[in-house]
């Protein structure tokens, strides 16, 4: 039976951080440094995890996903939906602003039927607010396709070896599942699944000093040669798919590596990243929405038109003068705060 590990913990905090981290705005060279690791930390510490009880039981392995990933994307996937025209009279959706070239507009009865729709039933359409959420169907469907690999190839280094050759073929082809609509993304969530599920199982010794060193440096130069490579997309670059995944997986075993040598006794840092570790989900959700408070004040300080708000996730002219430390700070503690309130209101009104 495995045991909690506080090491991942602190590595899903650190993931968690420098995802708000690279969305406020930050400069570009630090952005392409975290875009390099961050995200496919997560898809490995699921691996890391996986235990093999899972591998004799599919139908609890499948309900234990549907539960802790489906349900949070459906839940607050039609609770943004159902507000949408709500939030574009606010502004924080228009006609005029949004991601990069991506305007919004109000909603008619059918679309809200359509979007809810495929929010249930293929886990994609979640609002502009909700941006972060394609990490929520990467990791269901890529659970399942990493728990498939598994269970059916027994040596997960030749089932990596599978999955790697799946994606090259899915990026050449631009080919996608059928319904589901999976593409590489899927697949190779799947891929770093299975090479956590491997560190875990043959365990891999963490690096010491210097292979640490030579990985930051490595995962630096790397970055430069990013190409706009990262998870979000649903399919990827076939020149620098493989070797990003290599830096990845090197990068996140590095900071695991950092992580194992810290003091895990309680103290101020392992309390902080063990608090932010433990609710992930909820910066995810709420992140890009505790932004638009630092471009209110933005548009306030500098009278700007409020419509400006729209502008996502953040209003990059300002974003880039120093606001993006705004942006990040309050966005992590409004986060933390709502963390707090809602374990509150469950520990004490709840129990009347």
């Amino acid at each position: 039976m495995q045991h909690y590990n506080p090491v991942i913990t602190y590595l899903k905090a650190l993931g968690i951080i420098l995802m708000v981290f690279g969305h406020s705005g930050t400069e570009q060279h630090v952005k392409d440094f975290i875009y390099m690791f961050h995200m496919p930390l997560f898809f490995f510490a699921s691996g890391f995890c996986f235990k093999a009880k899972n591998l004799s039981s599919p139908k609890l392995y499948v309900q234990n996903k549907l539960k802790s990933i489906w349900w949070p994307y459906v839940k607050w996937g039609l609770l943004f939906l159902l507000l949408h025209n709500l939030l574009f009279h606010l502004n924080v959706y228009n006609d005029q602003y949004g991601y990069k070239e991506s305007v919004s507009h109000l909603y008619d009865l059918s679309e809200f039927r359509h979007i809810a729709y495929v929010i249930v039933f293929k886990m994609q359409g979640a609002e502009q607010l909700l941006g972060g959420y394609w990490f929520l169907n990467a990791l269901f469907f890529g659970s399942i396709i990493a728990w498939i690999t598994i269970r059916y190839i027994r040596n997960p280094l030749s089932g990596g070896v599978i999955l790697l050759c799946v994606c090259t073929i899915l990026n050449k082809t631009c080919y996608s599942l059928p319904f589901f609509e999976l593409q590489t993304q899927a697949f190779s969530a799947a891929l770093l699944i299975v090479i956590g599920y491997a560190f875990a199982k043959y365990k891999i010794k963490p690096f010491n000093n210097w292979q640490i060193v030579l990985v930051l440096i490595l995962t630096l130069v790397g970055s430069f040669f990013r190409n706009n490579m990262e998870m979000a997309l649903v399919s990827y670059s076939n020149k620098v798919f493989a070797p990003y995944l290599l830096i990845a997986t090197l990068a996140t075993w590095c900071f695991y590596s950092l992580f194992e040598k810290m003091d895990t006794t309680q103290g101020t840092c392992t309390n902080i990243l063990n608090y932010i570790g433990k609710n992930t989900l909820t910066i995810l959700t709420w992140h890009f929405l505790t932004f638009k408070i630092v471009s209110l004040v933005i548009i306030s300080i500098y009278d700007l038109p409020i419509a400006r708000l729209a502008e996502f996730p953040v209003i990059y002219e300002y974003a880039e003068q120093g606001w993006w430390i705004a942006y990040f700070f309050v966005a992590i503690t409004t986060c933390c705060g709502l963390i707090y309130c809602n374990g509150w209101i469950k520990n004490n009104w709840l129990k009347l």
